[in-house]
C-alpha cells in the first residue's frame, strides 16, 4: 500500500481540515457570529447565480488546463528527479486491492471534495483579501506562490501550480466570491484521480 495515500488521508482528517476550518470558526465565534456563519471572516462570499457558474467555472478551468498540460512534461521530469515513481503509479502496482480501494476512495472524498472547500474558504475567502497591500498588483501572484509552497509534499508542482492557480485567484477577486473557485477546485482535484482509477479498473 503506498504510504503517501494513507498518510494523506490522516493529514487531511486530523490536520488540514480541522486546523483551517477550526481557525475560521474560532474567529467567527470570537466575533459572535450566529450558528455556522462565517460572515465577515470569509470576505469573498458574494452569492453567484447558477447561470454564472457556467461562465466562471470554464473561465477558471480552461486556462488552468492549458497551463497544466503545457507544463506536464516539465513537472513529470521534476517529480521523477525528486521522488522517482509517482504515488499513483505505486497505487496501480499494489496488490492490496480491497485496502487500496478503500483508502483511495477516502482520499478522493477528502482531497477531491472536502479539502478544496476548506482551502478555498481559508485561502481565497480569508487570506487573499488580507494579503499585505505592499504586494500591490503582484498580490495574486504572491498568494498563488504561497498556496503552491503550502503544498510542500509535492514540490515538483510548485511552478505549474503557481501559474495554474492564477485564473482561479483573479476570478475570485473579480467576482468577490469563492463559490466558483470551490466548484472548479473540486473538479481539478477529482480529475487528478481519474487516470489512476481508470487504469486500475482496466487492469483489475
Amino acid at each position: 500500500m503506498p504510504p503517501e495515500l494513507f498518510y494523506g488521508v490522516l493529514a487531511n482528517v486530523f490536520v488540514l481540515i480541522p486546523i483551517q476550518l477550526g481557525y475560521l470558526y474560532y474567529l467567527a465565534k470570537k466575533q459572535h457570529n450566529p450558528g455556522w456563519s462565517l460572515e465577515g471572516i470569509v470576505v469573498y462570499n458574494r452569492p453567484v447565480s447558477w447561470f454564472r457558474y457556467f461562465i466562471w467555472v470554464p473561465v477558471i478551468l480552461l486556462p488552468t488546463a492549458v497551463i497544466f498540460l503545457a507544463l506536464d512534461p516539465f513537472s513529470g521530469r521534476l517529480e521523477t528527479l525528486l521522488v522517482g515513481v509517482s504515488v499513483f503509479a505505486k497505487y496501480q502496482m499494489t496488490e492490496a486491492v480491497d485496502v487500496a480501494w478503500i483508502v483511495l476512495i477516502a482520499h478522493i472524498t477528502l482531497s477531491g471534495i472536502l479539502v478544496p472547500i476548506t482551502e478555498e474558504l481559508y485561502f481565497r475567502g480569508y487570506l487573499l483579501p488580507r494579503m499585505p497591500r505592499e504586494f500591490g498588483r503582484f498580490k495574486p501572484v504572491a498568494h498563488s506562490l504561497l498556496f503552491s509552497v503550502y503544498h510542500f509534499d509535492t514540490p515538483w508542482l510548485i511552478p505549474v501550480r503557481t501559474l495554474g492557480m492564477l485564473p482561479l485567484i483573479y476570478t475570485t477577486v473579480y467576482t468577490r466570491s469563492v463559490r466558483p473557485a470551490i466548484f472548479a477546485h473540486c473538479l481539478v482535484n477529482l480529475s487528478n484521480f481519474f487516470d489512476a482509477v481508470s487504469n486500475r479498473i482496466g487492469t483489475s
